[in-house]
């Protein structure tokens, strides 16, 4: 098309050059397929990669939260059993090597406390313990696990009171008269807080008596405890004991623990049962007002091996069914605790061999002859503990 050329209309006789539209020099396009497809694939390939870092991190943040858990779980539960094994015979400052109580309390949780001062037990199928559990603990009660071991603590609670006044009638020192102590606060370690009912140890530097309290009063800042005849095989003590300002005379509870590994009843995400590490104390046969308190979960083994002294020879350390087993001449104990996460979280099965106490816990898919004990080969993360205590109350061996 032509256009006008400026000032035609006066100059008819002449012609302007021709003058073109403009026009665009290419037209928009799209993608191609080929582009598409590429684009796309570069996208989930960075969404693949970026769901891969996210997993690792979850799994990887799961394994430290794991470790950690099971670690704070593992140093609490060897604490506290450490702890107990320390005290274990305790009786104020007699050596338990040299001097046994006098047990005068009716049912009692032990015949001889230098040989259950710190005992253990293996632990069989159908509940049968060996050896035989304290008196009174009943193993049909508690859902232990076969072939994990159990441990025996008794000793005289290191909460002790002193004697106000000596053990008598008025101010006439016998065996008969009622315990007065001094409960003012601070005094001990721990308030008072025993009941009729409860045993207690009433001990000075050169003799013991493990009695059942019978009743007890209490006034300002003193509790009278008294061991009459109901309550005991006698209600009266094997000496007098003095009291008052410098005398040696102590009032304890007396504490009997049984640890052992139990079911729970729960499980986890995949059915797994959810095993932990409880602790029996008295009284032990009444399961509905003092049930065993669960101290740590995820613990799945415990094996115990005791420091035992023949002759004048270094510490052999034994198991419970050992030949040279003898409760009575235990200088220190060996623990080992297997704890496992909750959940499957690792990524491979656990093939990993353990070692307890000196004792190895094979996976249960390819356990040797040599192996002492074995252990699920799942997903769940274990890590294995262990410690060696001195029982301190066996100074000297007679």
């Amino acid at each position: 098309m032509r256009l006008p050329c400026a000032g035609s209309l006066l100059h008819n006789s002449h012609e302007c050059p021709c003058v073109r539209e403009a026009r665009p020099s290419t037209q928009q396009r799209g993608l191609s397929l080929i582009e598409l497809l590429i684009a796309m694939t570069l996208g989930l390939l960075l969404i693949s990669g970026m769901i891969a870092v996210f997993a690792g991190n979850k799994q990887s943040s799961e394994l430290n939260s794991a470790m950690a858990d099971i670690q704070e779980s593992a140093r609490f539960a060897l604490d506290n059993m450490a702890s107990e094994i320390r005290m274990s015979g305790f009786q104020g400052c007699l050596d338990l090597n040299f001097v046994s109580p006098n047990l005068l309390g009716n049912d009692m949780p032990t015949a001889d406390l230098q040989a259950t001062a710190a005992m253990g037990s293996i632990i069989g199928a159908g509940n049968l313990w060996s050896p035989a559990p304290p008196p009174g603990f009943l193993a049909a009660n508690h859902n232990a696990i076969p072939g994990t071991h159990a441990l025996t603590l008794q000793f005289g609670s290191p909460a002790t009171y002193p004697l106000v006044q000596s053990v008598g009638t008025g101010s006439v020192p016998d065996t008969i008269g009622p315990v007065v102590v001094d409960t003012t606060p601070g005094i001990s370690r721990e308030d008072f807080n025993l009941s009729a009912g409860d045993l207690g140890i009433i001990a000075d530097c050169n003799g013991a008596d493990i009695f059942r309290i019978s009743s007890i009063s209490t006034g300002a800042n003193t509790a009278t405890i008294g061991h009459s005849a109901s309550a005991n095989s006698s209600g009266s003590f094997t000496r007098i004991y003095a009291g008052g300002a410098g005398a040696a005379t102590k009032f304890m509870r007396f504490v009997s623990s049984v640890y052992y590994v139990g079911d729970t009843g729960q499980t986890n995400d995949n059915g797994d049962a959810i095993t932990s590490l409880y602790r029996q104390s008295l009284p032990y046969g009444d399961m509905a007002l003092n049930p065993p308190t669960e101290l740590v979960s995820g613990v799945e083994d415990m094996r115990i091996a005791f420091g035992i002294r023949t002759g004048d020879e270094s510490l052999t350390y034994v198991l419970a069914s050992d030949p040279l087993y003898d409760p009575r001449r235990i200088e220190s104990i060996r623990i080992g605790l297997l704890l496992n996460s909750r959940n499957r979280i690792a990524q491979d099965d656990d093939t990993n061999t353990y070692f307890l106490a000196g004792q190895m816990i094979e996976p249960d898919t390819a356990a040797s002859t040599q192996a002492a004990g074995t252990h699920k080969s799942d997903k769940r993360y274990r890590l294995a503990f262990n410690t060696t205590v001195k029982v301190r109350n066996r100074r000297t061996r007679p």
